[in-house]
């Protein structure tokens, strides 16, 4: 009996002018998000190869004097992954840029990877953003008068007029639904990777098509949560007209509210001061510590790094450093527990709870950068041993360690191969899996607590 509803239902949305006009949709912005994904991964690419390049050379330049290279200011830039083309993980918005040295991680940066910073550009035409915001609108779509509209017709009350079980039948409707909508995803991905495959932008290697296999894996269970609001829709009314309404409510609630008031909750539930206090506090204690400093301790002598006044020297700055770096990183802790408190907020949505799934399951994103924040502090413990060692082994070097001038520590020259750089280590699947568990856990609750209601409502509907 399920297998034959189930084929009734294919057939009437296969057939159906809803279901041609969608695909069309669907297929074009696929083939259009590719399109333009392809020259703008290059651009990126050969931006990030410039950086580098530039940053090698500034690195052979330092290392001419091993002090230098440990005070000087290095930045970690992000590189661009080819799997954005999946999901970008609202990496335009987040940082990509860490600045870095022997003697401390300083803070992070959003660079605008838009040439002119005045066109700030939306969310980019990927995947993701195709299933959470077409897709989900067409599966609603599909399901809002599967109820309604068959009793509109009085389909459903001479369908019920055989011995058919009210489970099934809602069943057969919601696997209808899924397949039909899978069959865009999975026809709208295959054209996207034809056209990845012939620009030769990204390489196909066995992890990019796993997380492939993932990515169509979370977008089944968004489908299928969506399905189920458009049939809860459908069973709360008697009229398709009504359950349209109530369909589009949700899909704005899920799709446009929700993830666009994610700052106004984060300000008003979880306030944080703002930066410009923190940059007081900043000046009040470097001014507080210069004002109490011994005389001389600004003072200098390039020719001479054993003179006494570099002791003072270097012990103020490394005061000035650890005044700044308690201030910062409190901020810093206030922001990220900010932005966590804030996801648990908007997990109401699916279309968020599907977008953190992305990122789990890609390593991107928040994760990516959280990842490398932390990895980078561990980093710099390393580099600052290595630096520590090396000016250990100097006769002409006083030991006196300043963290950001070359006054009173070794100035011998270095290999280039020898200073520390940092590398990003992926996030690996034992991670990426490990993210995923509570926002796959609190979709599948919110799918499984949604279907038990419309089960419930359609036991007792009215199909007269």
């Amino acid at each position: 009996m399920f297998k034959i509803l189930l084929i009734k239902e294919i057939q009437h949305y296969l057939y159906g002018l809803r279901f041609h006009v969608s695909f069309a949709m669907v297929m074009l912005t696929f083939v259009i998000g590719t399109l333009s994904f392809v020259p703008s991964f290059r651009q990126a690419n050969e931006n990030h190869l410039r950086y580098a390049t530039e940053q090698h050379d500034a690195l052979e330049r330092n290392s001419k004097n091993a002090t230098v290279a440990a005070v000087s200011l290095s930045t970690f830039a992000l590189s661009p992954k080819g799997n954005a083309i999946i999901s970008d993980c609202s990496g335009q918005h987040l940082p990509d840029k860490i600045v870095y040295s022997a003697f401390n991680v300083f803070e992070f940066k959003v660079s605008h990877n838009n040439l002119n910073p005045l066109m700030k550009t939306g969310r980019e035409l990927n995947w993701a953003f195709i299933v959470s915001v077409v897709l989900s609108f067409v599966t609603l779509l599909f399901a809002y008068d599967a109820i309604s509209g068959e009793k509109e017709d009085r389909t459903i009350s001479l369908m019920f007029s055989n011995a058919v079980p009210r489970g099934v039948v809602l069943l057969s409707k919601l696997s209808g639904i899924v397949l039909v909508v899978m069959s865009m995803a999975l026809a709208g991905i295959i054209a996207s990777l034809l056209i990845l495959v012939f620009s030769s932008c990204v390489q196909l290697s066995g992890v990019f098509l796993a997380e492939v296999g993932a990515f169509l894996g979370i977008t089944f269970f968004l489908i299928t949560l969506m399905a189920v609001c458009g049939l809860l829709a459908s069973v709360l009314s008697s009229s398709s007209n009504i359950s349209l309404l109530i369909s589009l409510c949700v899909w704005l609630l899920f799709v446009v509210v929700v993830p666009n008031t994610a700052v106004f909750w984060a300000n008003t539930v979880f306030p944080i001061p703002h930066a410009d206090e923190v940059q007081m506090a900043i000046r009040q204690g470097r001014k507080s510590l210069n004002d109490n400093a011994p005389q001389g301790s600004w003072s200098s002598n390039d020719g001479n790094p054993f003179w006494d006044r570099h002791k003072l020297r270097a012990d103020l700055q490394t005061k000035l450093l650890a005044n700044e770096k308690q201030h910062r990183d409190a901020y810093y802790a206030l922001m990220f527990s900010q932005f966590d408190n804030t996801r648990r907020i908007t997990l109401f949505s699916p279309i968020a709870q599907f977008d953190y799934m992305n990122e789990a399951i890609l390593g991107g994103g928040y994760l990516r950068f959280r990842k490398n924040w932390d990895d980078l502090h561990l980093f710099q413990s390393g580099f600052f041993n290595w630096f520590r060692d090396l000016d250990a082994k100097d006769e002409k070097s006083p030991h006196w360690f300043n963290p950001y001038e070359s006054l009173s520590t070794t100035r011998q020259e270095v290999e280039v191969s020898q200073i520390p750089v940092y590398t990003e280590q992926k996030a690996g699947w034992g991670e990426r899996f490990s993210a995923i568990v509570l926002y796959l856990s609190v979709m599948l609750i919110y799918t499984t607590v949604l279907f038990g209601v419309v089960v419930y409502r359609f036991q007792h509907y009215d199909v007269r």
